[in-house]
């Protein structure tokens, strides 16, 4: 038998620690999908947390266990569960009277997906899981169809890291942070807003307590090395190749990536090339942008980015070298304007400037993203907006897209 108290204590232990930090936007979604999932008559779905390693995934889940009657949290890489199967600790924390079930570190177990069909197809619980490893929760979830929902924890926004510093919560529109004028309006009335803008760039997507660069490097470099072994069927020299493209990736500009000149340079296969973006695209590193509806992906022109400026910054750090500010910049915006499910592309037969095209309120608008050098001179006498650091400050608070805004 499992001992369920002594594993309970822990999970009660741990999620004092947690109490104090300030809880993540995702919480009271999550919260309410939680409380609404218990009303429904339906079958309950099986939620995944998916998201990059030290994102918060195990705060979030402690937190939410604490405030919830009849919950029960437990990691699966606890030596007190490890070696039982996961259908059998689960069946015991159920006929306890436990109806909501918290496990951390799911991907530990070995065929978890099937166990979780199984869980799934027995007991009448609300199964919450997650784990360290993005590629395997989201396999997970498209194997488990219709049973799971999928729920991806990103990188702190700007406004979030400013909320968990400082405890507000300040809210713009996405034309406050478009327009330069409304954007230095904006910030006239929130005169702390930009206080910690260069320390987001650097390290502020992840939770205070992991936001150091070297930090950060460790978690991609477990993500690339551990993660990307156990799920891909790559060889050990393939996933050496991750590694020096992003390296390669945090020293350069932004600007058009070709697979034939990386093949060069680094010597590997271009084929070799294709799966190693494919691979870190998959574990959330990478993002790729390409033209709106290219006619062939395989030969469309590509500009590959870092998911967030902190991969960047953490990655150029270790080789003892400076970002390159402007490539910090176009993540953040990049970064947020995804966040807020805005489509950008970028522009056809335009590789130098201006950077992006964007859709705002059905109609494209091209932008250009940077420093005070920047002129609408980059727009090449096409409608758009230059966009700087008040700007992306202000983009950084821009929470929701109003129907006035995108439609």
């Amino acid at each position: 038998m499992i001992d369920l108290d002594r594993i309970y204590r822990i999970a009660l232990e741990n999620a004092a620690l947690a109490k104090d930090y300030r809880k993540r936007f995702a919480y009271e979604k999550l919260k309410n999908i939680l409380a609404s999932s218990g009303k429904e008559k339906t079958k309950k779905q099986i939620i995944l947390i998916s998201g990059l390693r030290g994102i918060g995934k195990s705060t979030i889940m402690l937190q939410l266990f604490s405030s919830l009657e009849q919950a029960f949290y437990f990691s699966a890489d606890s030596v007190l569960v490890k070696t039982e199967k996961l259908y059998h600790v689960v069946e015991q924390i159920y006929r306890q009277g436990y109806r909501t079930i918290f496990i951390d570190e799911i991907h530990k177990y070995h065929n978890y997906l099937e166990e979780l069909k199984n869980i799934y197809d027995s007991f009448d619980a609300q199964i919450v899981a997650s784990g360290s490893s993005t590629a395997s929760i989201k396999k997970g979830s498209v194997a488990l169809g219709r049973r799971a929902a999928d729920i991806v924890l990103s990188p702190l926004t700007f406004g979030e890291f400013f909320y968990l510093r400082e405890g507000t919560a300040y809210s713009a529109g996405i034309n406050d942070a478009i327009d330069k004028k409304n954007a230095i309006k904006w910030l006239a009335g929130h005169p702390q807003a930009d206080r910690y803008y260069r320390e987001y760039l650097a390290v502020g997507g992840f939770p205070i307590k992991i936001n150091e660069k070297a930090a950060i490097f460790k978690l991609i470099k477990k993500m690339i090395y551990e993660d990307a072994l156990a799920e891909f069927n790559l060889s050990e020299n393939k996933v050496d190749l991750a590694e020096k493209l992003l390296s390669f990736l945090s020293l350069s500009k932004l600007g058009e990536f070709s697979y034939n000149s990386f093949s060069s340079i680094s010597g590997y296969a271009k084929s070799s090339v294709y799966e190693a973006v494919y691979m870190l695209k998959e574990l959330d590193l990478l993002k790729i942008m390409e033209v709106d509806n290219p006619k062939s992906h395989a030969k469309a022109t590509i500009k590959l980015l870092f998911s967030h400026p902190n991969l960047r910054a953490a990655f150029a750090e270790q080789l003892m070298k400076e970002a390159d500010i402007g490539s910090l910049r176009e993540e953040y915006f990049v970064f947020h304007m995804a966040a807020l499910g805005i489509p950008l592309f970028i522009p056809k037969k335009m590789k130098k400037t201006p950077d992006y095209e964007v859709m705002l309120d059905n109609k494209k608008a091209l932008f250009e993203i940077g420093g005070e050098s920047k002129t609408k001179k980059q727009l090449m006498g096409k409608d758009g907006f230059v966009i700087g650091d008040e700007q992306l400050i202000v983009l950084g608070f821009v929470n929701n897209v109003q129907k006035t805004d995108q439609k």
